[in-house]
């Protein structure tokens, strides 16, 4: 009767530590995008949850991701992406769209409820052109050529080009007016780049390119679709 009641005992201890449970409520947005009121997680994003030895436990693809899941306490690695990391440089016909990544750790004890709320931020960067005013008029055909790594690009004003964070960029811009003279510059490199950042390249008719008339105006890039704006 004592080893029964033992026995007993221990298969109910081992029950409650099976079944221990916490709760992670998640708010995860993309940095610098508008947060839908009726979502607590950002439809675009991914989330893998791995425990404390990187193996994956659980995967929800974009738009499947709930605002609170159920885990068996213990320390965890959350990643939070779009689902674009391999093929953003392909999309817009090369001229490629924003990516977004981030990781978080975070630890559930039982009948624990923990809240984590992460801003994931864009990890590539992007590229315009503004031309001034009357530019089509008075050069009826041009072309802004774009060169980072191994990829090179045209745009036209309107239109962004994303880059890997890890490469710099530089950029030429060859006209012809209504004359039939063609105007050029070099290739400048722009050193100074930094994921997440919109960098306009603003052309005006103060001087030639290469003696003043560039302007690089660098904002957060804050588009909220990916139209482009075909001149």
């Amino acid at each position: 009767m004592i080893m029964c009641m033992a026995a007993l005992t221990a298969c109910h201890e081992e029950t409650d530590i099976t079944t221990a449970t916490a709760t992670l409520e998640l708010e995860l947005t993309r940095a610098g995008r508008p947060a839908a009121t009726t979502r607590a997680v950002d439809a675009d994003l991914a989330i893998d949850i791995l425990d404390d030895e990187a193996s994956l436990l659980q995967h929800y693809a974009p738009g499947n991701v709930p605002a609170k899941i159920v885990l068996a306490p213990g320390t965890f690695t959350l990643r939070a992406y779009t689902d674009n990391q391999d093929t953003w440089t392909a999309a817009n016909n090369g001229r490629g769209e924003p990516c977004y990544a981030a990781t978080t750790t975070f630890t559930l004890t039982e009948d624990m409820v923990q809240r984590v709320k992460l801003d994931v931020p864009m990890t590539n960067y992007a590229v315009a052109l503004q031309l001034p005013q009357y530019f089509n008029n008075l050069f009826p055909t041009y072309t802004f050529t774009l060169t980072s790594d191994t990829r090179t690009i045209t745009i036209n004003e309107g239109q962004k080009a994303y880059f890997n964070a890890n490469n710099t960029f530089t950029y030429a811009l060859r006209a012809t007016n209504i004359d039939g003279v063609t105007h050029a510059h070099s290739a400048i490199e722009y050193p100074d780049i930094e994921p997440g950042k919109l960098f306009t390249i603003r052309y005006s008719y103060d001087s030639d390119a290469t003696s003043g008339g560039v302007d690089i105006v660098i904002t957060d890039d804050m588009e909220t679709d990916n139209t482009d704006i075909h001149l």
